[in-house]
């Protein structure tokens, strides 16, 4: 059905497009260049995170960050025979290189214990990969869209009065991909995936808020549990398939980093650097031509986004 029957391993991130990779380090570069000037005008603003430990002061208890970048990954999905050695698996990887926006918000419930919700949507880009569908190589257009949402709880700890800031983080992570793919060339054809990802994570976070002139915040999330849906549909040369599957067990990990500088009383901007990886393992039943089949079906993803953020305290 898709490509690649070797055992599955790491795969490099590709840079497919130059012009965006040229005006994203443009951008870095020049907010590196500036943080030492626009960090030291004036005194050093206090992280959101860290507002525990100065907001009686400070009268700031509550954030608004949007974000934009571009994001550089793929997803890899698999289905192998369990019953017939001979059938090789199939694989269908699709890239999902794309512009990206992200939009969070967090305020403080109590003094220690914040609460916060974020999500994530890119613009789908057309990509070209090949699928194997009945060990034929076809060439595929493929659109891929993908939407994250969050909703965490941050218990924050450390000494009061300091500039660095620490805590426990508790969430929950709803991640969507849709996958509309057209053969090109003949035969026509069409293959639609949507996959439905639940994950439970806990984790840690750390801020500085006086780190040259400026804050630097680095998040570490992991789960080892992670449940899925995939539902997926071919229609190609007068045949359709249709493809139910389910996952019960994975892994996921994500780190973000983030480097800001104030701009004024109640303002940071800053870039802004994320990498998640998900392992799905689970089962899924492939209906064609009135017969049904049980599949093994593991998936990966591994997505990178590097991007600018801009961040409103009140």
């Amino acid at each position: 059905m898709f490509r690649n029957t070797q055992p599955p391993r790491a795969r490099p991130i590709t840079f497919r497009s130059p012009r965006a990779v040229s005006v994203i380090l443009a951008a870095l570069i020049f907010l590196i260049s500036i943080f030492p000037r626009i960090g030291l005008a004036g005194e050093a603003r206090l992280y959101p995170d860290s507002i525990p430990f100065g907001y009686k002061s400070s009268g700031k208890r509550s954030m608004l960050e949007a974000r934009a970048g571009y994001l550089w990954g793929f997803n890899e999905i698999r289905f192998r025979d369990g019953d017939n050695a001979n059938i090789p698996p199939t694989v269908q990887e699709v890239g999902l290189d794309s512009i990206i926006f992200g939009l969070q918000g967090e305020t403080f419930a109590t003094e220690d214990l914040a609460v916060r919700a974020q999500a994530w949507m890119n613009v789908p880009q057309d990509s070209r990969s090949d699928f194997i569908l009945d060990r034929r190589a076809l060439g595929w257009d493929t659109q891929a869209r993908y939407v994250q949402a969050d909703l965490a709880a941050i218990y924050h700890i450390g000494l009061r009065g300091m500039p660095y800031a620490a805590g426990l983080v508790a969430g929950a992570r709803y991640n969507n991909f849709d996958y509309m793919s057209k053969r090109v060339g003949a035969p026509g054809g069409t293959f639609n995936d949507h996959m439905h990802v639940y994950i439970p994570y806990t984790g840690v976070y750390y801020a500085h808020n006086e780190f040259l002139g400026s804050v630097v915040r680095l998040d570490v999330f992991f789960s080892p549990f992670t449940f899925s849906r995939l539902d997926a549909s071919q229609n190609l040369a007068n045949t359709s398939m249709q493809v139910d599957g389910h996952s019960l067990t994975g892994c996921w990990f994500e780190t973000l980093f983030e480097w800001s500088a104030s701009v004024g009383e109640s303002a940071l901007i800053g870039a802004v650097a994320k990498y998640d990886y998900l392992v799905l393992s689970g089962g899924a039943t492939l209906n064609q031509a009135g017969a049904s089949t049980r599949f093994s079906m593991d998936s990966w993803h591994s997505l990178l986004v590097v991007g600018l953020g801009f961040t409103y305290m009140f």
